[in-house]
């Protein structure tokens, strides 16, 4: 009867565990990756990724809808192609679009300072991608 209560007793403290009320780690990174979209993109692309920031208005090109990208895509998230094209690594359609290449101008907004040497982490790049991906209709 013991190993039927060693048993029970492990089972019921991941069942607490996995109801306990601190943030996940997705959680967690979905939340960074919001903060660098809100800092860095949504001036643009608009606070839900429609592509209708206040910045838009001043813009010769309407900012693509980034919460439709799956939608558009076959219902798939295109991660790499997103990344790429943020990161600079494809060609653009217009030379001169207002996008910028984050690979050069690092997250300006997230580290006003020059944190992180102006740099694109790559954690904060990965959340960013997350966040993207979590807000697809």
């Amino acid at each position: 009867m013991r190993p039927h209560l060693a048993a029970l007793a492990g089972f019921s403290c991941a069942l607490l565990s996995a109801c306990s009320e601190g943030p996940s780690e997705d959680t967690g990174r979905l939340r960074a990756g919001q903060r660098v979209y809100a800092k860095e993109c949504a001036a643009c692309h608009g606070a839900q990724g429609e592509g209708g920031g206040p910045m838009s208005l001043h813009l010769d090109v309407v900012p693509p809808d980034l919460a439709g990208l799956k939608q558009r895509n076959d219902g798939y998230f295109p991660r790499e192609f997103v990344s790429r094209f943020v990161m600079g690594q494809l060609a653009k359609d217009d030379p001169s679009s207002p996008m910028p290449d984050f690979s050069a101008v690092g997250l300006r907004h997230v580290y006003p300072n020059g944190g992180a040497d102006g740099e694109v982490l790559e954690t904060d790049f990965a959340n960013l991608l997350d966040y993207l991906e979590a807000i697809q209709w």
